[in-house]
């Protein structure tokens, strides 16, 4: 039998001297642990997963992923880290751990599906669990959409349908009935307005505005892309109509404010109760009924007046948009092979069961089997989101997407264009034939980041 001494002699050698200084620092009881042990400390089994999120605006489901990543973590004896950022600074934090080559090890990318060619080159390829989470969960919804050079370097994530939210008690006080076109929404919004209960449709710096009016201009048969997704389209009569009718609802129907709005502001103005409707996911109705806000001047809570219908239809097509947000792994990740699998846990059909459900209808899956979800049937006001999810199409649509119509999102050239008109600064035609350069200039490659 080795004496002791001996053993301890064993053991110093096998691991450093720091180590073993660290260890036997600890007190006796520590280091007769690994003395009775008969082997060291398991220093090298330490392993840490980093995931990099944007808020997905219900913290539930944020909250879920957390669950999910703790969870996992303690079942895998790893370290487990989850980092929540405000939206609008994803873009900027992505290319930051690009350009150091270091950052965390899963990282949500988007919004838009974009950054599949974007970080094409940084991304680590997912051909080896993609197909398999599609075939466990009935399949990928659009799965071409998703396949970049014929690699999977993104998971689509989740995505939030953008019904139109209002105000039932308004529109009763009109006399109408529900809108179902764009130009249906102006009529009865000019109405709504006169009584001190504008409509709201951001024009600004922010997603909500990207996704609005991308929605407009298919609705009136506009794009900014073509289907091949390299011939700019944006300068045709159908823009010049899709513009024409903003400005009349940008004059009679809305206030200036939403040229300044970021993504919450729809959200604030309805539940404030000044708005009389909104295009936008059911965050606004969420939290309202969450924070039990009452209807100015009243004790009724607001969420019972707040009710959702299809986004709305155009003369051409009833089609809109989505932030869609994915997930990935950069290839300068030190645990690669960690992230995959939790990857393949979280994307699991009872662990996104789970995601969905606590999403309350607001995180809507890219697997088919999960917009069967039964969370879509419990409250009848979130009875339009799978008919919104139909009429939903990739950002860059009808074009693929790419590096650049992910830069298109990202630098705001659309609203912009309807910034321009709707203020005077431009005319229609220079609006648009600004545009016009801007996107050349980004599809040509010559646009590589934001100014």
């Amino acid at each position: 039998m080795m004496h002791r001494n001996s053993l301890t002699t064993s053991l110093r050698r096998r691991f450093t001297r720091r180590q073993f200084l660290q260890a036997a620092g600890g007190g006796a009881a520590g280091l007769a642990g690994i003395l009775t042990a008969g082997r060291p400390p398991a220093y090298a089994q330490t392993r840490e997963l980093t995931f990099l999120t944007a808020t997905a605006f219900v913290p539930e489901a944020d909250l879920e992923v957390k669950r999910q990543l703790e969870e996992w973590g303690a079942q895998n004896r790893v370290r487990v880290r989850f980092d929540i950022i405000a939206h609008l600074q994803l873009a900027a934090k992505k290319a930051a751990e690009v350009q150091a080559r270091s950052g965390h090890d899963i990282t949500c990318l988007g919004p838009g599906l974009g950054d599949g060619e974007l970080y094409f080159d940084y991304l680590v390829d997912l051909d080896d669990i993609a197909p398999s989470i599609g075939a466990n969960n009935g399949g990928w919804l659009n799965e071409s959409d998703y396949i970049f050079r014929g690699k999977w370097k993104l998971l689509p994530w989740w995505f939030g349908a953008y019904p139109m939210a209002y105000r039932t008690d308004i529109l009763e006080k009109l006399g109408e009935k529900v809108p179902d076109t764009w130009e249906d929404w102006l009529q009865v919004s000019k109405k709504a307005k006169a009584m001190g209960h504008p409509i709201g449709i951001p024009i600004a710096h922010c997603g909500d505005a990207n996704i609005s009016l991308f929605s407009m201009l298919w609705c009136y048969g506009a794009s900014y892309v073509a289907k091949d997704g390299k011939t700019i389209a944006i300068n045709s009569p159908q823009t010049r109509e899709v513009l024409e009718f903003v400005g009349r609802l940008y004059r009679e129907a809305m206030e200036p404010e939403v040229l300044a709005w970021d993504d919450a502001s729809n959200n604030r103005g309805l539940n404030a109760g000044k708005l009389f409707a909104i295009h936008n996911p059911i965050s606004a109705y969420e939290s309202a009924k969450a924070s039990k806000i009452k209807i100015p001047g009243s004790e009724r809570e607001i969420h019972e007046v707040i009710d959702h219908v299809n986004s709305p239809r155009g003369p051409a097509d009833r089609k809109t948009t989505s932030f869609y947000y994915c997930v990935g792994i950069w290839n300068f990740s030190k645990q690669v092979d960690l992230a995959k699998e939790f990857l393949k846990y979280h994307f699991s059909p009872e662990q996104q069961h789970k995601f969905i459900a606590a999403g309350r209808g607001f995180t809507m899956s890219h697997l088919v089997n999960l917009n069967r979800h039964p969370v879509y049937g419990i409250n009848p006001k979130h009875r339009h989101l799978p008919e919104v999810a139909k009429a939903t199409v990739a950002p860059a649509w009808p074009g693929t997407q790419t590096a650049a119509s992910q830069l298109t999102w990202d630098l705001f050239v659309i609203p912009d264009m309807f910034s321009h008109f709707v203020t005077g600064s431009m005319t229609a035609p220079q609006a648009i034939e600004w545009a016009e350069r801007e996107l050349k200039e980004i599809y040509a490659g010559r646009r590589v980041k934001k100014s």
